[in-house]
């Protein structure tokens, strides 16, 4: 071979050579990144080795037919670096579309609901949420589960959530300068009670709301102090309250007043509760306190029990069947505990608000500890303990039959909520946005619930928590530092 077929030739190896190193490269990162090249990468990759491929045989091959091959070698090439180029100028977009990133054509889209995040099972983590409102420190009154919707009693009023997407359904608002004060802890025939009042004035208006549609059925101006705090509730079609010195009920249809029980001398409603059948008093007469049922539909008294008590308390009740009341007195030394009583007023059960488990939470303004509503089912009382710090830490269970404890679950951060399944099992909410599920019986674990997701939406103190279908709304009472009024875990 002369000199002068010799420096082609060579040149032309040199630069297979460093083509075939390129496209290693090339191939090699998509190996190593666990992704093969696809699209404009996957052309540019075919020709890069197909120009390899012609490059070696031009350097191998004699002329004439070796010019013939660089030639096309050189085509291919070509071929190469442009489909290189078109890849370099859109793979920027590529990788937005991959990531997320970048905007959809025709710029920016606005959206009533944020982005749900994906769980482990593929489902949103978090569904959706509902924005903060009011002020800082504004307080709600309670809630209503309704199965596909939730209501939360705001501040500014009453608003039902559709709970598949978040969407308020229906709202009754508090008219202007007046908030809601007062909601009856559970609704019965469709139909719940609240009741607002304006700034630094009695609790002194009551309305009942049909929960399908949020049609005021009627609303009663309260004379003298108004609404005893927390005490109005709903039993079957009748509405009962604690109101300017007594009890009060009404047709839940019609407002129309169906008995009254005016206080005795020297005594004072403190809390009442009530179901279709029964209605349960607790009454403070001078330094002693009481405890009566009535029969809701008629107000006749059905039994009545004195109390433990010796100084001024406070009471809730948790469960007018079973009845259970939790009471909390000034005297140190005096009674602080969940009292059961049978269905003929004997006691059954006193279970310390402070123990050895801890100190428990009840309702209200009852006791040291937090406040949440237990839950009374299948012969359990089930509340939470502040145990290894100060904040809930443990889920309890006693007997309703003995007072013992039938089981104790501890959690490794904050008990927040406490709600019952529909399938019997009891569900908590962590400090985590973790929704854990409980054996009625025993205690165990039987589900935990965590939001595959980095960022969780903000939980204030004493928020609540309700079973949806598919899912829990968890609802912020207290707004803190602007946590949203509610969200969807599923």
């Amino acid at each position: 071979m002369t000199p002068e077929r010799r420096g082609p030739t060579t040149a032309v190896a040199t630069s297979s050579g460093a083509a075939f190193g390129a496209a290693a490269v090339l191939v090699g990162a998509g190996v190593v990144a666990a992704d093969w090249p696809e699209g404009w990468a996957a052309v540019v990759c075919a020709l890069v080795l197909t120009a390899i491929g012609v490059t070696v045989r031009a350097a191998g091959s004699a002329a004439p037919r070796g010019r013939s091959s660089l030639v096309a070698a050189v085509v291919v090439w070509a071929l190469a670096v442009l489909a290189g180029g078109i890849w370099a100028a859109t793979s920027g977009g590529d990788e937005d579309e991959r990531t997320g990133g970048g905007t959809a054509k025709g710029g920016p889209t606005a959206s009533a609901k944020p982005t749900a995040s994906a769980s482990l099972d593929g489902r949103p983590a978090v569904a959706w949420t509902v924005p903060a409102v009011g002020q800082k420190y504004d307080r709600g009154v309670g809630s209503w589960g309704l199965g596909s919707t939730v209501v939360q009693g705001r501040i500014d009023g009453l608003f039902a959530y559709d709970a598949a997407d978040g969407s308020v359904r229906w709202s009754v608002p508090a008219p202007t300068r007046e908030a809601l004060c007062g909601i009856s802890p559970d609704i019965e025939e469709g139909i719940g009670l609240v009741a607002h009042g304006r700034h630094d004035k009695p609790c002194a208006t009551l309305v009942a709301v049909r929960t399908s549609d949020g049609k005021v059925m009627w609303q009663r101006k309260l004379a003298g102090e108004g609404l005893v705090k927390g005490a109005l509730a709903v039993g079957g079609t009748t509405a009962v309250t604690a109101e300017d010195g007594a009890v009060r009920a009404r047709s839940t249809e019609s407002g129309e007043q169906r008995w009254q029980r005016k206080a005795p001398k020297g005594c004072e409603p403190l809390a009442l509760d009530a179901d279709a059948t029964r209605t349960l008093l607790v009454e403070q007469c001078g330094k002693g306190a009481r405890l009566l049922a009535l029969d809701t539909r008629t107000g006749a008294q059905r039994w009545t029990r004195e109390l433990p008590v010796e100084s001024a308390a406070t009471a809730s009740v948790v469960s007018p069947s079973p009845a259970v009341v939790a009471v909390d007195e000034a005297d140190a030394r005096g009674t602080h505990a969940f009292l059961g009583f049978d269905d003929k007023g004997a006691p059954t059960v006193s279970v310390p608000l402070s123990g050895p488990e801890g100190v428990l939470s009840a309702s209200g303004e009852v006791g040291d500890g937090r406040t949440v509503r237990p839950l009374v089912r299948d012969g359990l009382l089930i509340t939470f303990a502040e145990h290894e710090s100060m904040v809930p830490d443990r889920v309890v269970a006693y007997s309703l039959k003995d007072g013992r404890k039938a089981w104790a679950h501890d959690d490794e951060g904050q008990t927040m909520a406490l709600a019952a399944e529909p399938d019997g099992r009891v569900a908590y909410l962590g400090s985590d946005a973790s929704v854990t599920l409980l054996d009625p019986a025993t205690g165990k674990t039987a589900t935990v619930l965590k939001p595959d997701t980095a960022k969780l939406p903000g939980i204030s103190i004493e928020p609540e928590l309700l079973t949806v279908p598919g899912g829990h709304v968890v609802l912020n009472r207290i707004n803190m530092q602007a946590e949203p009024a509610a969200f969807a875990l599923r």
